[in-house]
C-alpha cells in the first residue's frame, strides 16, 4: 500500500506544517519559560522535532504490516511497544548527542537536557501516539473504500446474474407456447403451422441476435412484439387483433430486451385463448422529459380468464426493472370494466 503522505503533495505539505506548529510551539516554550536564547530555541527544537518528523514517515510501513486485521491483538500491542521504545531510543538518543557536542560549553543547556529528560519522553509517547492514530485512520478508510468498491462490483455481478435468470425464464415461455400452437396448427391447418414455422424462426434468430445484450431500443423491441402477435395471428386469424399507437420519440429510447414479451403473451393466453370474441391489444407510448409511459391494454371477455393468470410473467417484469432501475414503483397493473391495463414508466437515464 502506498505511503499516504507521498500519494499526494497536499499530505506531505499538511505533515511538513503540522511539524512546523509543534516546532514554533517548541521554539515559543524555551525562549518564554526557560528563558533560553534564540539560537538555543532553534537548534533544540528543529533537531528533536526534525528527528520526529522522518521517524513519523517511517512509521508507516510498520504500522501498515501490522495493522490489527494481520495479526492477534496482543501481537499488535507488543509491535507497538517495540516500535515505541525503539523510536524513543533514536531520537532521544541521536537528540541528546549531537545538542550535548554542539552545546558543551554551555553548562545551563546540558544541565537542562538531562531534567528535561521526562518530559521529552512523555511527549515522544503522544507524538507516537498521535502519528499512529492518524496512520490507522487512513488504513481504515482505504479498507473501507476498497470494500465499497468491491461491494458494488459485487452487487453489479448478482444483479446481472438476476436478469439473466430472469430473461432465461421468459423466453422458454414464449417457446413452450408457440410450441404447443404450432402442435395443434399441424392438424387442423398444416399450411398454417408451416407459415408460423417460419415466422417463429424468424422471431428466434432475431431474439438470439439482439436480445442477448441487457438493452435494446424500443423500437427493436416494438418490432420483437410484432413478429410475436403475428405468430399467434397466425393461429387465432381475425379473433386476435392488434393496434400500436407510438410517440415517435420513443422509439431511441433504450429499454431492457424481452421486457415486453410477457405482456403479449399474457394477453394471448388469457385473453385470446379463453375468448371467442375478437380480442384488441392496444399498444402505446408517450414521451416525457424524465421517462416514457408504456400502455399495453387489452379487452376480456370474462373475469375468469384474467385470475386464471399465472403471475411468473408480471413478476419477472416487475423484478427487472426494480434490479434495473432502483425503483418499485414502474409497473401498474388496472382491471375496469373488462380491460386490463399494464402500465410501464422506463426512466430516461444518460
Amino acid at each position: 500500500m502506498e505511503h499516504p503522505l507521498f500519494s499526494k503533495f497536499k499530505n506531505i505539505l499538511i505533515y511538513t506544517l503540522m511539524w512546523g506548529l509543534v516546532s514554533g510551539t517548541h521554539i515559543l516554550i524555551l525562549l518564554i519559560f526557560y528563558k533560553f536564547n534564540f539560537s538555543t530555541a532553534i537548534a533544540d527544537s528543529l533537531l528533536f522535532n526534525g528527528i520526529f518528523y522522518f521517524l513519523g514517515i517511517s512509521m508507516w510501513y510498520v504500522i501498515n504490516f501490522t495493522q490489527p486485521e494481520k495479526s492477534k491483538a496482543i501481537n499488535t500491542i507488543f509491535n507497538h511497544l517495540t516500535l515505541l521504545i525503539i523510536i524513543e531510543l533514536i531520537w532521544i538518543g541521536i537528540g541528546y548527542n549531537i545538542l550535548i557536542i554542539i552545546f558543551e560549553n554551555n553548562i545551563e543547556y546540558t544541565t537542562f537536557l538531562t531534567y528535561s529528560l521526562t518530559w521529552r519522553i512523555v511527549s515522544g509517547i503522544l507524538f507516537y501516539t498521535i502519528i499512529a492514530l492518524f496512520y490507522y485512520i487512513i488504513i481504515y478508510y482505504r479498507n473501507l473504500q476498497e470494500k465499497i468498491v468491491a461491494e458494488v462490483k459485487l452487487r453489479e455481478t448478482i444483479k446481472e446474474a438476476e436478469l439473466n435468470l430472469l430473461k432465461s425464464q421468459i423466453n422458454p415461455h414464449f417457446l413452450f407456447n408457440s410450441l404447443n400452437s404450432i402442435s395443434s396448427l399441424t392438424i387442423t391447418n398444416p399450411e398454417k403451422a408451416q407459415e408460423m414455422i417460419i415466422k417463429l424462426s424468424d422471431f428466434l434468430r432475431y431474439v438470439v441476435s439482439k436480445g442477448e445484450g441487457n438493452f435494446i431500443t424500443f423500437e427493436q423491441e416494438i418490432e420483437n412484439a410484432k413478429r410475436y402477435l403475428e405468430i399467434e395471428q397466425v393461429r387465432f386469424g381475425n379473433k386476435l387483433r392488434f393496434e400500436f399507437k407510438l410517440d415517435e420519440n420513443c422509439g431511441n429510447i433504450n429499454i431492457p430486451s424481452l421486457l415486453l414479451q410477457p405482456l403479449y403473451e399474457n394477453a394471448v393466453k388469457h385473453g385470446v385463448y379463453e375468448s371467442v370474441v375478437p380480442i384488441q391489444i392496444q399498444t402505446s407510448c408517450v414521451f416525457n422529459q424524465t421517462h416514457i409511459e408504456i400502455n399495453i391494454t387489452n379487452n376480456y371477455e370474462n373475469e375468469i380468464s384474467v385470475k386464471k393468470g399465472a403471475g411468473i410473467g408480471l413478476r419477472n417484469i416487475r423484478n427487472r426493472l426494480e434490479l434495473t432501475y432502483n425503483a418499485t414503483n414502474l409497473l401498474s397493473i388496472e382491471k375496469k370494466d373488462n380491460i386490463f391495463n399494464v402500465k410501464l414508466i422506463i426512466p430516461l437515464e444518460s
